[in-house]
C-alpha cells in the first residue's frame, strides 16, 4: 500500500515547534568560600630591603582588550534577553520583539536571543521573516540542530521535503537526536526514499525514546519496501509504546491487521 498523503496537521504547526524560553535564567548561587589550607611553618627569612615596586607600563594607544569587547557585547546582549524574556511574561510581545533585535545587534552568537525571536515571530505566522533569520543563522553555522529543525519544518509545512532534508542534512554533524532523525525519516519517506527512511527511523528508534508516530512512520516505510511482517510489527508496536494520536492509531491498527 503506498504511503499515505501527509496529514493536514502537517501544516504552519511543524514550524512552530520551537520553544521559546520566557523565564529569566535563574542566577547560579555563589559558591561558599574555601577555607585556606593550611601551611607548614618554616624558618624565618632574613627580612630583605624594601624595594620599590615598578610602575606598570601604560598600555599601547590605541589597543584594545578583544576579550573584554566580546564579554561586553554578550553581557549587553544579556541583558536585552531577560528584559524581553521578563516583557513576553507579561504578554508585551512587541516591546518584546524590540530587546530581542537589540540583543542580537549587540552579540547575534546570542542563541536564546535568536531562538526567542525565531519562536516569536512563527507564533505571529511571520513566517517569511522567520525563515530570512534562520538562514542567515544557518549560513554562518549550518549544524546548529535546533535552528534546521525549525528552519526543515518550515520547508515541510509547504511541501518542500526537498529543501528540509537538505537542511537536515547539512546539520547532521550534530543532529543525532531521536527526534531530528524521526524527523528526515520522514522527509525520506515524502520523498518515496524508504530504504534511506528506515535507516533513518532505526537510528530514531535506538534508544528507545522516539515517539509513537516514529514507529508508523518506520513501518509505512517498512511496507513500502514489501516487508509486510517487519511493517505489521512495527504497527503493533507503535500501538503500546505511548500515547498516539486517534487516527494514527486506527491506521496502525488497520494496517496490522492487514498485514498479519
Amino acid at each position: 500500500m503506498p504511503a499515505p498523503a501527509p496529514a493536514s496537521s502537517e501544516s504552519l504547526r511543524l514550524a512552530t515547534e520551537l520553544q521559546t524560553p520566557v523565564t529569566e535564567r535563574p542566577t547560579p548561587p555563589a559558591e561558599p568560600a574555601k577555607p585556606p589550607e593550611p601551611v607548614a611553618a618554616t624558618p624565618a627569612a632574613p627580612a630583605k630591603p624594601k624595594v620599590a615596586a615598578a610602575a606598570p607600563k601604560p598600555a599601547a594607544k590605541g589597543t584594545v582588550d578583544k576579550r573584554d569587547r566580546a564579554r561586553s557585547a554578550s553581557d549587553t546582549a544579556e541583558g536585552y534577553f531577560r528584559r524581553a524574556a521578563l516583557l513576553l511574561t507579561h504578554g508585551r510581545v512587541s516591546e518584546a520583539e524590540e530587546q530581542l533585535r537589540a540583543a542580537l545587534q549587540a552579540d547575534p552568537r546570542h542563541a536564546a536571543a535568536r531562538q526567542a525571536y525565531v519562536s516569536l515571530l512563527l507564533d505571529q505566522q511571520r513566517v517569511a521573516t522567520a525563515r530570512r533569520v534562520l538562514q542567515e543563522t544557518l549560513a554562518v553555522d549550518p549544524a546548529q540542530a535546533t535552528f534546521a529543525m525549525a528552519l526543515a519544518r518550515i520547508h515541510a509545512s509547504e511541501r518542500d521535503y526537498g529543501g528540509a532534508l537538505a537542511v537536515l542534512d547539512r546539520a547532521s554533524v550534530v543532529g543525532d537526536g531521536a527526534d531530528f532523525q524521526a524527523f528526515r525519516g520522514a522527509m525520506l519517506q515524502r520523498l518515496g526514499r524508504h530504504e534511506e527512511a528506515v535507516a533513518a527511523y532505526q537510528s530514531a528508534l535506538r534508544d528507545g525514546a522516539a515517539p509513537a508516530t516514529a514507529w508508523v512512520g518506520f513501518a509505512i516505510s517498512l511496507e513500502a519496501l514489501g516487508r509486510r511482517s517487519d511493517a505489521a510489527q512495527a504497527y503493533r508496536r507503535a500501538l503500546s509504546v505511548g500515547p498516539i494520536a486517534a487516527e494514527a492509531r486506527e491506521y496502525a491498527e488497520s494496517r496490522a491487521r492487514a498485514l498479519e
